[in-house]
């Protein structure tokens, strides 16, 4: 009985340093949440160009309208067909034009044209009026969220980022869209219209996915390497399908 309680112990033993050899890095894992509410949000996506002049004014102006309430959610989509005139944004996207081009038809708006700002998927005006920005902030923000929405299981792997998002309340008809931004950014212009300026952007989406909403949603969006670790943030928001109406929003930070 005793050689057999030591053959035990010691195969125990070995296959505990077995199980500790082959642990996950925690350093890729991260299992925070961030949990959701009802809360009502404001979400402004101002869609704006580097290689625009009337553009910075609007890019200035976000970040001070982002400090009226802590529940407004700001995002900049900058769009590529400004590129033409000698400057090629680094953060243009055609998939941002395009993101911009369902406003216009759902607005039915003439043309696109930047800097346009557009909150919570209804209200739509130039990015640099202050004025009409805070009284469509302030209608956004007396209407209560139509979904609850959580950011849960997030996760590295090499340069992706995998997440979930858990959606409650009223999912039908409604898509569900994720950004990966980049909280500051700073650029020298050095062609097109703001040749010689330096611009400073927040939010700048670098990373876009959208899918319809269920009650569990998986993400997963690539995580660009010039970032730094603490320059980054998960926006996540739903959007009714038939008018674009914005019905609820969360954000991750990583520690």
């Amino acid at each position: 009985m005793r050689i057999l309680s030591v053959i035990i112990i010691v195969a125990s033993l070995i296959g505990l340093s077995f199980v500790s050899k082959n642990k996950p890095n925690s350093k890729k894992m991260e299992k925070r949440t961030i949990t959701g509410s009802y809360d009502p949000v404001a979400v402004l996506e101002l869609f704006t160009s580097e290689g625009c002049s009337s553009c910075p004014s609007a890019d200035n102006l976000l970040p001070q309208l982002a400090k009226l309430d802590s529940n407004i959610i700001p995002l900049s989509f900058h769009v590529d067909y400004w590129n033409r005139l000698g400057w090629t944004d680094p953060f243009s996207s055609n998939e941002y034009s395009e993101r911009q081009r369902e406003y216009v038809r759902q607005l039915n708006l003439q043309s696109a044209y930047t800097p346009q700002l557009v909150v919570n998927g209804e209200y739509e005006l130039v990015g640099s009026n202050r004025r009409g920005a805070e009284s469509a902030i302030k209608k956004a923000l007396q209407e209560r969220s139509l979904l609850s929405l959580s950011i849960t299981d997030v996760t590295f792997d090499n340069s992706k980022v995998r997440f979930t998002v858990n959606a409650v309340g009223e999912i039908k008809k409604t898509n569900l869209l994720a950004v990966l931004v980049q909280k500051k950014a700073v650029m020298n212009v050095k062609a097109g219209e703001n040749s010689g300026a330096t611009l400073s952007h927040i939010n700048v989406a670098r990373a876009f996915s959208s899918q319809k909403t269920e009650a569990k949603n998986e993400f997963k969006l690539e995580l660009p390497k010039n970032i730094a670790s603490d320059n980054w943030q998960l926006i996540v928001y739903s959007q009714q399908t038939n008018d674009l109406k914005i019905t609820g929003a969360a954000q991750y930070n990583p520690k």
